[in-house]
């Protein structure tokens, strides 16, 4: 009974850690550093977006020309990474879709959405 008992820990116990492993080996794709080149006004602006593993999941920041900004409910499932960073306005919801070392997505501005393609650095 106890072999019994021990097997089925066993199998739970592998069970909770292929889980575990094949989440942290799908957040690889995105875990890194971002380049997202624009251009507002004119002017050609580099926002960097670095993604990482967290002890609670992913967390990030939001790094533009003026200040940094930490990211919040990061996710990445499926192709798609999504999160929310304080912009001007307030909170603003973002989404990716990933395709290797190439993220594209929207990016909120006061003069409307802006397509934006994001290119991984590191």
């Amino acid at each position: 009974m106890k072999y019994r008992q021990f097997l089925s820990s066993l199998v739970i116990a592998i069970a909770m850690f292929s889980a575990n492993a094949s989440f942290a080996a799908d957040n690889a794709a995105v875990i890194g550093k971002w380049d997202i080149a624009l251009e507002l006004q004119g002017q050609a602006v580099t926002i960097g977006l670095t993604v990482a593993q967290g002890a609670n999941g992913l967390e990030g920041t939001w790094t533009g020309p003026q200040r940094s900004t930490p990211l919040s409910d990061v996710k990445y499932e499926g192709d798609t990474l999504t999160f929310t960073r304080t912009g001007q306005q307030g909170p603003v919801a973002m989404s990716f879709k990933v395709a290797g070392d190439t993220m594209t997505g929207t990016l909120a501005t006061p003069g409307g959405d802006m397509p934006v393609t994001a290119k991984k650095t590191m």
